[in-house]
């Protein structure tokens, strides 16, 4: 849920006194794929159209865009257009819109020092039995084998934030791993155990005991 108080020097297209506003919405997740989100805003007074809009939202599996169908009567993105709704029998606009994530980082390397590298989890003092890279936002090697009494570990070669969360509460999993981080896991029991990160539950991943 989310809400705004607004103050403007004057409405939009006029040239009169100062205004004030009010408006209020909510975002939800239906899924690790889906939202949708809505708010509706207007002018305290003189009594106006209101102005809405509504969006669902959808996350393109296996990458970080998300791309979204979004309905609204409002006059434009302004504090004044967002404020007052188009009162014409045609009052509803549609569009669409793309997102793709640019991380400085990724893109621009040398504004940055490499983080140390961290490593998180403990072998236990068994031998690392596969190696799994985390590059690209997606486990690369995302089903590996070892035997029992073996570990495995991860690296993060992204510029982001990863974990390793395995699901049902199989196995502890991991906290987060930063970038240039690694984590490393032992399996004492076979078995197979499938598992994600948290952030990012698109990526998936499979270690099969034996």
């Amino acid at each position: 849920m989310h809400g705004a108080a607004r103050a403007v020097s004057r409405r939009l297209g006029e040239s009169g006194n100062g205004a004030a506003a009010f408006a209020g919405g909510f975002n939800a997740r239906l899924n690790q794929y889906i939202g949708v989100s809505a708010d509706v805003g207007s002018f305290v007074s003189p009594t106006v159209t209101a102005a809405w809009s509504a969006a669902i939202n959808v996350l393109i599996p296996g990458s970080p865009h998300t791309f979204s169908l979004q309905a609204s009567n409002a006059h434009s993105a302004t504090i004044q257009g967002a404020s007052e709704g188009i009162s014409s029998p045609k009052n509803v606009l549609y569009g669409f819109e793309f997102t793709i994530p640019l991380h400085l980082k990724r893109f621009s390397p040398w504004f940055h020092k490499s983080p140390k590298p961290v490593a998180l989890g403990s072998a236990g003092g068994a031998t690392v039995g596969a190696e799994v890279r985390i590059s690209s936002v997606k486990f690369q090697g995302d089903s590996v084998t070892i035997a029992a009494g073996q570990a495995v570990r991860w690296t993060n070669a992204d510029p982001i934030e990863h974990t390793v969360t395995f699901d049902g509460g199989t196995e502890g999993g991991s906290p987060v791993i930063p970038p240039n981080g690694s984590y490393v896991h032992r399996f004492d029991k076979p078995g197979t155990y499938t598992y994600h990160c948290t952030p990012h539950p698109f990526m998936k991943g499979v270690v099969v005991v034996k």
